[in-house]
């Protein structure tokens, strides 16, 4: 399947989307949202079948992939205002949102404040708050250790120059993985790893977020022992406070579903839209 890579102004920033051919002139809309320091092509194993039914526009994420940069200021929402102002520019009719982590915040933010703008949304694993796993760690992480993330991303001449410190963070990945997570890291904003950790962090659950989606949501899981960020118990409360959800739990996988079991994930995709 073809794409082409194309800048789309929001008015604040230029993102940057791939849009893939769309296989009829009224094929539904699909826009898809990575997670925090990675880029679109994290969608690369589902995204060929995807645009065999949909008009598929993958977007990198602000400070992300080939995207614009931070910008002073600027916070998760930000990220959210990103999406919804871009939507638009991507079709006259509202879409079906798909995002994985952090992209699943911001799918679910954008879904809960512009219902206008999405008919349906899936959730890949959502980053939930104070609550999830990934906060668990971060509150073990010294101060020290995004700061050296950030400077080791510009001491990088080339994605290369960062594959030991990916290597060393990522113990037991493959060699490919390796690579692909070292030119995401090389692409991303250094300014990420610096910005200031919110008070509220820890305390941030996102229930009147969550309560205030009205379209029909997916939520897809891995595990938490498998490096999923959402605990059975948290999977739970998050389902509990959306009024219109469908829950996929994968017990064999992480916190990537989408690329561990792309073709299920097609297949739930697809499914979850003709319901």
């Amino acid at each position: 399947m073809t794409f082409t890579e194309r800048y789309v102004h929001t008015g604040n920033v230029a993102l940057n989307v791939a849009e893939f051919d769309s296989p009829s002139a009224d094929a539904p809309v699909m826009v898809l949202v990575h997670g925090y320091g990675s880029n679109w092509n994290t969608w690369g194993r589902v995204v060929d079948k995807l645009a065999a039914e949909f008009h598929v526009f993958a977007v990198d994420l602000r400070a992300m992939g080939r995207s614009g940069s931070y910008g002073k200021g600027s916070s998760r929402q930000t990220w959210a205002d990103d999406i919804a102002a871009v939507i638009p520019k991507l079709s006259d009719e509202p879409v079906y949102l798909i995002g994985h982590s952090l992209g699943g915040w911001v799918t679910a933010a954008v879904a809960a404040a512009h219902p206008e703008l999405i008919s349906k949304a899936i959730l890949v694993e959502p980053y939930s708050g104070a609550n999830s796993e990934v906060r668990k760690e971060a509150r073990k992480r010294p101060a020290e250790e995004r700061g050296l993330r950030a400077q080791q991303i510009r001491d990088a001449r080339t994605p290369e120059d960062l594959i030991p410190a990916v290597t060393e963070q990522y113990a037991g990945a493959s060699e490919d993985s390796i690579k692909r997570i070292a030119v995401m890291w090389f692409q991303m904003d250094p300014a990420l790893e610096e910005g200031p950790v919110s008070s509220r962090e820890d305390e941030e659950t996102f229930d009147d977020m969550f309560s205030s989606i009205k379209c029909p949501t997916l939520m897809i899981n891995g595990a938490s022992d498998k490096g999923g960020i959402l605990s059975e118990e948290e999977s739970e409360r998050v389902a509990g406070l959306i009024p219109d959800i469908r829950v996929l739990t994968w017990p064999k996988v992480g916190h990537s579903p989408h690329i561990a079991r792309n073709h299920d994930f097609i297949r739930a995709t697809k499914r979850f839209w003709a319901e």
